[in-house]
């Protein structure tokens, strides 16, 4: 493959500036658009629409692939617990080219998107056969099997795996270093998710799709392996813009020796981070799905073709920073709170965890102005008020969801006594017991389980983050 001829080291000024600005990602004479408009709409692999995609999820398609002759399936380590973990692989170019996803057993995204990829190389013939003979590519579809299983960021020894390529302390780490010394690849992808909290700078959108091209030392020096990097990440461009316009940031460079992706670039490997995030009204991040697999295919033309060479650095350096944890869940604008003597107003910002009928929590209060939301209320004719608690009577309750919405237009929120004789007959939630509900003034870090009034009569229940609107 032909090597672009960087100075080894040079200042992030001035390779931002080393090749001409006019070579643009996105210009149409970089890359044939027209030839790869289908790869904007890829094909999905059914079956992982889901958020937590565990080994269970994937092992048909494993199975599936190593019924297949044009793939090599190699178990190439075990997990803590003695899952197996494979490297799939196609294609018998001089370029090597290494893809893994979900070192973080809780993000999932990427994990279908490297079967749908696989899909598409296996049904695409034409497609394959225009970089099979130039590019080997390896694929590690679930690094961390037993994080995945218990839908946690760690392993099972409570290890961050992408923390461990110094120490090595964990053996889904020494299998991922292992690879990339002996694969000794051109291009990594690291393939990650990030909180759907992250905004694209300040723009109010959603970052569902990040990406870096990693540091290798703390000084963020860029040679060759990194510039290529960079400029792949922009010809990558083309598939964001067509499909997330606007929804695209880049993650802070601040070097991470303990991270793979740091070590692997001072490796010498061009490697790319892609973070997926939140896209509106999509909770299990398929948007995000199809928009990695897209990048993915391009990337594969670009490395084939070497048109990602005659890309400048500068479209990478314009894409805007991650704005970290800007988004709420919820917001609510201008809420009054009579508090004894005081009267004031404030916003009232609420985020949701995975499981929003749970863990809904009051993230700030005050000037939400600011901060975009995924839902949002303008609540000035609404007064706040704390929730009463309703006891269980001892002969129990059966609560139906008609009698559920009677208690609180009546002031009640949550309940307190035995739940073992609350029989529930409603898929709202309902709060037993619950810790730190909010009293006449809500706090941050409190449940968001209250009520708002307009002229005293309830207009809408918040229940662990979830809304209820009455009429």
């Amino acid at each position: 493959m032909k090597k672009l001829m960087y100075p080894l080291i040079v200042s992030a000024f001035i390779a931002a500036t080393v090749m001409p600005a006019s070579a643009l990602a996105h210009d149409p004479k970089t890359h044939d658009e027209h030839q790869h408009n289908h790869h904007y709409d890829p094909e999905l692999v059914p079956g992982l629409d889901k958020q937590q995609i565990r080994f269970a999820d994937i092992e048909p398609l494993i199975e599936q692939v190593k019924q297949n002759d044009l793939f090599r399936i190699e178990q190439v380590g075990s997990s803590y617990q003695g899952r197996p973990i494979y490297r799939i692989s196609v294609g018998e170019g001089d370029t090597v080219v290494f893809m893994w996803s979900q070192m973080h057993g809780d993000e999932s995204t990427a994990t279908p998107a490297l079967f749908d990829l696989m899909q598409k190389i296996e049904t695409d013939p034409e497609w394959r056969a225009s970089w099979a003979d130039d590019i080997t590519l390896h694929m590690i579809p679930m690094v961390n099997p037993d994080g995945a299983e218990l839908a946690q960021r760690y392993n099972v020894q409570g290890i961050d795996v992408n923390r461990d390529a110094m120490a090595q302390q964990t053996p889904e780490g020494r299998m991922l270093m292992a690879q990339g010394r002996v694969l000794q690849p051109d291009f990594g992808f690291n393939l990650h998710d990030q909180s759907r909290y992250y905004e694209v700078g300040n723009t109010g959108k959603t970052a569902t799709i990040s990406v870096l091209a990693p540091a290798y030392n703390h000084a963020k020096d860029i040679n060759g392996s990194r510039g290529r990097a960079m400029q792949l990440i922009g010809d990558l461009g083309a598939v964001t813009d067509a499909m997330i316009p606007g929804h695209v940031g880049r993650y802070n460079d601040t070097f991470a020796p303990r991270a793979f992706g740091d070590n692997f670039s001072a490796m010498g490997i061009s490697t790319i981070l892609i973070e997926s995030g939140a896209y509106p009204q999509d909770p299990n991040r398929q948007k995000a799905r199809a928009v990695n697999v897209a990048m993915l295919v391009r990337a594969l033309d670009s490395i084939a073709s070497e048109a990602y060479a005659d890309v400048s650095l500068e479209p990478y350096h314009s894409i805007p920073m991650n704005n970290s944890n800007s988004f709420k869940d919820v917001i609510f604008d201008a809420v009054q709170v009579v508090d004894g003597e005081h009267t004031y107003r404030i916003d009232i910002g609420i985020n949701r965890s995975s499981d929003a009928r749970q863990n809904g929590y009051i993230r700030e209060v005050g000037d939400l102005s600011v901060f975009p939301a995924f839902e949002r209320h303008d609540a000035k004719e609404l007064t706040y008020k704390a929730g009463k608690a309703y006891t269980i009577p001892d002969e129990g309750l059966t609560l139906s969801h008609h009698e559920y919405l009677n208690l609180m237009k009546e002031g009640f929120t949550h309940f307190n006594g035995d739940a073992r004789i609350l029989s529930i007959s409603t898929h709202l939630p309902v709060l037993v017991n619950p810790r730190s509900i909010p009293g006449s003034r809500p706090q941050q870090r409190q449940n968001a389980t209250f009520l708002l009034q307009q002229q005293d009569q309830v207009a809408i229940a918040v229940l662990a983050g979830v809304v209820i609107q009455f009429n």
